[in-house]
């Protein structure tokens, strides 16, 4: 343990001095052909995620069930993508009394990562195996009877590692929340993670903490959002409504993973601050806002979820002649708990998830500077899937998301032929099998088939599979 603690605190002092990207894993970081952060990430309800993509404890949740969970009850929501806030008696590893304490946060995968690619555009591209490691750690706890906090860092290499000896730095940063709470009342500051934004989820997706492109991708395009900002809920049995406000650099959030268009040479917006870098840091020049008004409501035998999110995007701080980039996203989560008994206790989650983002998109072409196109993007999210879990968390789960898009761009006129705005059409969809078994309350292991297929407008299918083997453990 002191071990433990000695090595935290180094990290936590020295992390400052690395490269900080609020997450897309969820969270927004360069999608690779076999890869949040963060942001995304996720995007961000059950231990999914090694702690991403459920709730632990519904927010609405008394405090005598947030001291003790039922696990089996987490089913369809992720720890790791949205970790229950710390709770009210001091756990077993922490420093500190009830009132006061401090706890380390700890999650480790590892293992096998074997990628199949079946259509590329590069066709000379190989298949390859790669053993692969994610880490997690930082601290959270109390300070009082009314406040909590949390600091949480990730280190990850990505899908294909790269640097451990010459230590390249591979650090992120994730959730950074301080937290008031009394009568009901939540207010949130810091890096935060809107619960309503998370979709359910296979737990047993989680195997690589929803690192990966085939479960941490749908988040992000979904509007799972984690990053700077506020947040305010109020809860009541088993119902919450709450709202987040986000205004910062695009990459200071993963909900802006969503918002399609090109963006200075066809990038996504995301994309376009890492296009220019100052001082080390992305370009400062854009600003993102959005609001995110939200109702969830918690039950022993389902879960439900509502969101709005609109965004207004300033593409160019520096002018004035600029439009404004105006979007908004609406979500929809619904997922049941079926319990029965077949000689031994049983748990099916069967979830649905949706999804749809509609924004301006700008109009880049030379000689039509400061103009929006007619046409709008638009994208549809869709998934769906159930896990059984027997006895507990162990058990087998599967996973289906599809992403539609459509995005605009300009053709100007030429002669007696009137402008343009073809639309190109891309479908991706994304499917998940596998399957968890937890040889203690802390460690599991894990075996999953993922499969990707892109189809695109003028361009020919891509299509890969994966297979994981892993071992991970959460505290």
């Amino acid at each position: 343990m002191k071990q433990l603690s000695v090595f935290v605190v180094m990290a936590l002092w020295t992390a400052p001095a690395w490269a900080q990207a609020v997450e897309p894993s969820p969270a927004v970081a360069p999608q690779e052909t076999a890869a949040p952060t963060e942001a995304a990430a996720a995007p961000t309800s059950r231990e999914q995620a090694g702690n991403e993509g459920g709730n632990g404890v519904a927010d609405g949740a008394t405090p005598a069930a947030q001291a003790s969970p039922q696990p089996e009850i987490r089913a369809g929501s992720s720890e790791l993508v949205s970790p229950a806030p710390p709770p009210v008696t001091r756990p077993r590893i922490a420093l500190g009394d009830d009132t006061f304490y401090i706890k380390p946060i700890l999650a480790i995968a590892g293992g096998l990562h074997v990628e199949n690619l079946i259509q590329t555009l590069n066709r000379n591209r190989e298949s390859r195996a790669t053993t692969l490691a994610l880490t997690r750690f930082g601290f959270e706890g109390k300070l009082g009877e009314y406040v909590t906090f949390r600091s949480e860092f990730e280190r990850n290499i990505r899908a294909h590692g790269s640097g451990i000896w010459e230590g390249t730095a591979s650090l992120s940063v994730r959730d950074q929340i301080l937290r008031l709470q009394r009568w009901g009342a939540t207010v949130e500051a810091g890096i935060i993670l809107d619960p309503a934004s998370v979709d359910f989820l296979s737990t047993h997706m989680a195997d690589t903490l929803l690192a990966d492109k085939y479960t941490r991708d749908p988040l992000l395009y979904s509007g799972f959002n984690r990053g700077q900002g506020l947040q305010a809920s109020y809860s009541w049995k088993g119902l919450r409504a709450g709202v987040s406000y986000t205004a910062a650099n695009p990459l200071s959030t993963s909900s802006s993973f969503q918002v399609g268009g090109t963006f200075g040479g066809g990038s996504r917006l995301w994309e376009r601050p890492l296009g220019n870098f100052r001082t080390g840091q992305p370009d400062d020049d854009l600003h993102f806002q959005m609001v995110s008004p939200s109702l969830t409501y918690a039950h022993e035998l389902f879960e439900a979820k509502a969101m709005f999110q609109t965004f207004n995007v300033n593409y160019q701080t520096n002018s004035r002649t600029d439009p404004a980039i105006k979007g908004y996203n609406v979500r929809g989560n619904a997922m049941l708990k079926l319990r029965a008994t077949l000689g031994m206790p049983l748990l099916f989650t069967p979830f649905v998830n949706y999804a749809r983002v509609e924004n301006d998109v700008t109009n880049s072409t030379p000689g039509f500077g400061d103009t929006l196109l007619q046409t709008h993007y638009k994208a549809n999210t869709f998934s769906a899937g159930m896990d059984v879990n027997v006895k507990g968390r162990s058990g087998v789960g599967f996973q289906l998301s599809r992403v539609s898009d459509r995005s605009p761009s300009f053709v100007a006129p030429t002669g007696g032929s009137p402008a343009t705005e073809p639309q190109t059409h891309t479908v991706q969809t994304y499917l998940n099998v596998g399957g968890t078994y937890w040889v203690t309350d802390e460690v599991a292991a894990g075996a999953r088939y993922a499969r990707y297929k892109k189809t695109q407008t003028g361009s020919d299918d891509e299509i890969d599979a994966s297979y994981f083997f892993t071992l991970r453990m959460v505290l």
